[in-house]
This record gives C-alpha cells, structure tokens and sequence, in this order.
C-alpha cells in the first residue's frame, strides 16, 4: 500500500511540474502575442495601481514605449507584480478632436485623457539604471469608443480610416 502511495505522489507531483510549466508557456505566448501587436509609439501617460481612491495627482507619470488597444508597455520606477490591475490614463494629443468623431455630444472642458484598465504581464527589471522596471500591460477594460480613438490614432486596427 505505501509502495501505490509513494508511486501516487510522484505522479502527483510531476503532474504539478506540468501545469506549472503549461502556466509558463501560455504566459510567455501571451506576452509574446501581445508584444507582435503593440505599436512603438511614445505617447504621455499617467498610471497608478488599481484602487478606487486614487486620484490623478497622486499617480505617477511617465511615457509608453509601445501601445494598442490590447496593452502597452512603459518604464516604471517602481516594480509591479504579475497580475496586478494597474489603471492608466493615455493623454493622447488632440483627444477630444478624434473622440468627437465618433460621438455626437459636446462637452465644455473637453477631456485631455482616457482611461484603460490593465493587467501586469510581465515586469523586467532594466539593469541600465537602479529601481528601472519594463512594464508590459494587458488592457482588460477600455470604452469601446476610446478604443476606436486609439486605433484611429496608431492608424491600425478596426477603428483605422
């Protein structure tokens, strides 16, 4: 009996070895897949780590490195973990004027940004300077019209004229 016990743990545990390197696998395709469809574009933005109190002065700055509608990839001073929702604000130049494109209302403060919701991907610590970190992103959340003002904007994608 203990002899069935020890050969069931082996299997056990190989069988946890695969779907721990099936999880790599499928992270790493994503990653890649996502990295083929972003377009190297610097554009502004603002990004925090998710959280509903957050509030606009209190996030950090930066620039993206590439974008899409699918995520974005940026450098951060500080690390994020894999997984982590993070909540970006893109400032696109001109938005209002490509958003009211595809909107029929006004407003008096046109907006200067939108917001994507995304999840951390992978974030790779750069050896050039200390506390340097590649962040790559997956949008898990955008309007849909923003969307298409993105994709207007890359000149790429369902959005594109």
């Amino acid at each position: 009996m203990s002899e069935r016990l020890s050969a069931f743990e082996e299997l056990q545990g190989s069988s946890d070895e695969l779907a721990q390197s099936n999880a790599k696998t499928t992270t790493l395709e994503l990653l890649s897949s996502l990295r083929l469809r972003l377009v190297a574009k610097k554009v502004p933005l603002k990004y925090c780590k998710f959280n509903i109190s957050n509030s606009v002065n209190k996030m950090m700055q930066g620039e993206t490195l590439s974008l899409a509608r699918d995520g974005a990839t940026f450098y951060s001073a500080l690390s994020y973990d894999q997984g982590c929702l993070m909540r970006l604000l893109v400032e696109l130049p001109d938005y209002w004027a490509l958003k009211s494109r595809h909107v029929e209302y006004r407003h008096t403060e046109a907006p200067e940004s939108f917001q994507m919701l995304c999840r951390v991907v992978s974030c790779e610590d750069v050896g050039k300077r200390p506390n340097r970190y590649l962040i790559t992103v997956q949008t898990v959340n955008i309007d849909p019209i923003d969307g298409r003002v993105l994709s207007d904007y890359l000149g790429v994608g369902v959005g594109a004229a």
